[in-house]
């Protein structure tokens, strides 16, 4: 008996959707239910009750419920200790991300990780888009928190994790009263452009509008709380996202955009690696720790 099929059943159970634990798992419908149909063949047992509403567990799985959490607790335990003990370069994971997402997610995630793996380590570090994929590439990381580029993503495996919407972020004096700020207006107005490759998920918004919006843009390579005294100096307008202006201390006005922008933020791995135990596993974890913090937001 495969623990990954126990595994698999208990997320069937828990979500009560053969789709929804499909999708958490990373398995086609079909796929999960061949798996459960073979459990139980091997077993000689029905441990699932499937109807329109979804499935619950049978009687006789209910009566094996704890022993199966028992039996998944032990397997994880022990491929996680023969897959560190097996290969320790694999005990350290090396993490690249955006510096909202290290302020607001990481200390959860890695919380979230080492308490399930205390023996890894990890190692963190900044950089522009284009280096954050490119790193992962090249194996300089093995993992980096990024925004959805279709145009980079060659050779890398995507997990969506959470949409981050974008904001129009003024001086407190600007004369726009509206409750959102309608991309047209950008056009002719100072532009502070943020750092890091911020412009790959900008650019989209203003190319897309009819007629195409033309700001003047300054850019700048400033953290984000540098970029922010900027605009509450009335030195230009920006656009930041929700992620970066929580928990900031700031008189700016933070609006919607009319219509309204967002980025997808997720977790890249290359896809010659994404078999690896201790990198599959910083994925569930961190999937696991984010969807909690948004209820399920993936």
């Amino acid at each position: 008996m495969e623990s990954k099929k126990v595994k698999a059943l208990l997320a069937a159970v828990k979500s009560g959707s053969l789709t929804a634990a499909a999708t958490e798992l990373g398995y086609t419908q079909a796929g999960l239910t061949q798996m459960m149909n073979s459990l139980e063949s091997e077993l000689g047992i029905n441990l699932l009750i499937r109807g329109k509403g979804g499935v619950k567990l049978s009687r006789a799985g209910e009566s094996l419920l704890a022993g199966m959490q028992s039996y998944v607790a032990a397997a994880d335990a022990l491929e996680r200790s023969v897959a560190l003990l097996r290969d320790e370069s694999t005990a350290a994971i090396r993490i690249g991300s955006y510096s909202s997402i290290s302020r607001q997610w990481l200390p959860a995630i890695l919380s979230d990780f080492l308490r399930e793996f205390p023996e890894a380590d990890t190692e963190v570090s900044a950089g522009s888009i284009e280096q954050m994929y490119n790193g992962v590439k090249d194996e300089t990381l093995d993992c980096a928190f990024v925004s959805y580029q279709p145009a980079l993503m060659k050779g890398l495996n995507w997990f969506p994790l959470h949409v981050d919407e974008l904001m129009a972020v003024l001086p407190a004096d600007h004369p726009f009263s509206g409750d959102a700020f309608p991309i047209e207006r950008f056009s002719g107005a100072d532009f502070l452009m943020p750092s890091l490759g911020f412009e790959m998920d900008i650019t989209p918004l203003f190319t897309a509008a009819t007629p195409r919006v033309i700001p003047s843009t300054r850019y700048t390579n400033l953290d984000d709380a540098a970029l922010i005294s900027m605009i509450e100096h009335g030195l230009g307008l920006t656009i930041l996202s929700r992620l970066i202006l929580q928990g900031m201390q700031t008189t700016t006005r933070a609006l919607p955009l009319q219509p309204r922008g967002f980025r997808s933020l997720g977790l890249i791995v290359s896809s010659k690696r994404q078999g690896e135990h201790l990198l599959r596993s910083f994925v569930r974890s961190t999937r696991a720790t984010i969807g909690a913090m948004y209820r399920g937001s993936f």
